[in-house]
């Protein structure tokens, strides 16, 4: 194959790795809590987030997510979902009950992030967190919107996939 048949394969990497939080590699995104609390302790100091891209499959791509909400949380679940969002809720355990707090992933490798800048959030309110995954006006290379491929929980472990085309 010469090199101008394969320029289509590079132009196709290249807007992979463009697309807004596409990570080539496992990438451990670490939120940051805001506390309301006088008493800091009553609050993690920070939540950390997992995402990993796919191997590159022509036509489109992926991205795989994975949080450990049961290190704060007990009975977790999916309260709601669609197409372009998915949110967890948990009961905080009891060291953490007190705490009003939130997070948003608002830079990706101390570099103000560009695009949706708070496609992953938490927030502690009232004795619950609620991770949420919102993809709401993110656009893939061809101006369609990312959606939520996959959603689910297990003993505390959340995860999901989403994804566009390319």
């Amino acid at each position: 194959m010469n090199k101008f048949k394969k320029l289509p394969i590079y132009i196709a990497i290249f807007l992979m790795s463009s697309v807004t939080g596409l990570r080539v590699q496992a990438e451990t995104i670490d939120l940051k809590i805001n506390s309301e609390n006088e008493q800091k302790n009553d609050c993690p100091n920070k939540f950390s987030i997992t995402e990993k891209a796919q191997p590159y499959r022509e036509g489109g791509f992926a991205v795989d997510g994975t949080a450990n909400l049961g290190l704060i949380a007990t009975n977790i679940s999916m309260t709601a979902s669609n197409s372009f969002s998915a949110t967890w809720t948990g009961t905080l355990k009891p060291k953490f009950a007190k705490c009003l707090a939130s997070a948003g992933m608002t830079t990706v490798d101390g570099k103000k992030y560009e695009g949706n800048t708070n496609y992953l959030r938490i927030h502690f309110v009232k004795g619950k967190v609620y991770l949420m995954l919102d993809l709401a006006g993110a656009s893939d290379p061809n101006n369609y919107p990312l959606i939520v491929l996959k959603k689910g929980a297990k003993n505390g472990n959340l995860t999901w996939t989403w994804g566009g085309t390319d």
